[in-house]
């Protein structure tokens, strides 16, 4: 890959502020209060209505509920917008990584990526490394660090949207290593194949380490 490339990136004041917009939604965790509240009123009066339990439950208590619902969606946009801009003023720094694809759903084009965020972060043998130990372990593990990471990496367990997990230091040599889903769905055929021909790696921001993005710009 091209680490120059990615060196520039970092500084890029246009980078700087797409990605840390983008990054911002979680950052503030009291926006999952009002968004998990608004999904379970929402799912509660859809329940209420397709169940025939109208009556039951009252008119125009599943229009306050419904009511009640959208005043948490609207608080969710108000937290994220704010969050948003935070970063967004607060962020001078994008810092790019090298990720690349473990395990994962073809059809789905959704993976499971590894990528580092401190200074190690441009180093694309010590990404291979640790994919080739992760592989290993995955096809045979010998100990319960080996069966931890079999299922950190494990196909079915992919979770659109879910906040990268570290990977158990003693496994890494004390390398501070994120494991990520990355969906390439709506992702060019070009940009597939250049993946492909990366051996699987490709670029990544992580503004937010846990929360890091397909650095799509990279490839423009």
């Amino acid at each position: 890959m091209n680490i120059e490339k990615l060196k520039r990136l970092e500084t890029s004041q246009d980078i700087v502020t797409k990605y840390a917009g983008m990054s911002s939604f979680g950052k503030n965790r009291i926006v999952y209060l009002p968004l998990l509240i608004g999904i379970g009123l929402l799912m509660f009066v859809a329940m209420a209505i397709f169940s025939d339990l109208t009556e039951t439950v009252g008119v125009q208590t599943l229009i306050a509920l419904s009511v009640v619902s959208l005043i948490c969606f609207v608080l969710v946009k108000v937290i994220a917008n704010a969050a948003k801009k935070k970063m967004i003023a607060e962020t001078t720094f994008a810092p790019t990584c090298i990720a690349k694809k473990i395990a994962g759903n073809d059809a789905e084009m959704a993976y499971f990526c590894i990528y580092i965020t401190g200074e190690k972060r441009h180093y694309e043998t010590l990404i291979d490394e640790i994919a080739e130990k992760i592989d290993a372990a995955i096809q045979n593990p010998q100990n319960a660090t080996d069966k931890e990471i079999f299922n950190l990496f494990r196909p079915d367990f992919i979770k659109p949207n879910e906040f990268a997990k570290k990977l158990p230091l003693a496994f890494t040599d004390n390398i501070v290593v994120w494991r990520k889903q990355v969906s390439f769905v709506g992702t060019s055929k070009e940009i597939k194949q250049q993946i492909e021909d990366d051996g699987g790696k490709f670029a990544m921001v992580a503004i937010v380490p846990e929360n890091a993005r397909f650095l799509s710009d990279y490839y423009i």
